[in-house]
């Protein structure tokens, strides 16, 4: 059984998904594995807080069962499917009325810096997250996956089901637009 786990493991994704859509619990609890971490920081850096994250990340998974037969090996890579996915479960969940009580605030960041050095960093990413939500959602969710995810124009944009023009386009104006916040935030 162990040997199995190992060998489903290091199959690609096309493989795994393959055996997914004919119902292999085990090549998705592989790729649920593989992606779970991914999904939940696209829900932090799209705006979702504590148990709403991993409520988010879950809903997608459990999304991904259901439809797995949806995915197609001819289009997108099961990673750009699995993110768009995430991107549209979780502006969906933002439009809902949430409850804020506070209880999230995030704690100054760890490290070998002094208590002076933790504030300081502290507050630039404060700032640097309020600007971020000032950004259009296209926006946001565009700085999100490029920055945060790492992914290229050519991904982010098949996520976001727009050309690779129009991707850049959006990080030029969100990064343009930021520095202005920045800016007048001095």
């Amino acid at each position: 059984m162990a040997r199995q786990a190992a060998a489903l493991a290091d199959l690609t994704d096309p493989d795994l998904v393959a055996l997914m859509v004919h119902g292999d619990k085990r090549a998705y609890r592989v790729l649920v594995e593989r992606y779970y971490r991914g999904i939940i920081g696209i829900a932090r850096r799209m705006g979702l807080n504590g148990g709403d994250v991993e409520d988010a990340a879950q809903d997608v998974f459990v999304r991904v069962w259901l439809h797995r037969e949806k995915w197609r090996p001819e289009g997108a890579s099961f990673k750009t499917w699995l993110y768009r996915v995430a991107v549209n479960r979780i502006i969906d969940l933002k439009r809902k009325p949430q409850f804020v009580d506070g209880g999230d605030l995030e704690s100054i960041p760890d490290g070998a810096m002094s208590p002076v050095e933790k504030l300081a960093q502290h507050q630039e990413f404060k700032r640097l997250r309020t600007a971020i939500k000032l950004l259009s959602e296209q926006q946001q969710i565009a700085i999100n996956l490029f920055y945060d995810r790492e992914l290229s124009n050519q991904e982010a944009a098949a996520i976001m089901g727009v050309s690779v023009n129009a991707m850049e386009s959006l990080l030029k104006r969100a990064r343009k637009r930021l520095r202005e916040e920045l800016k007048a935030m001095e």
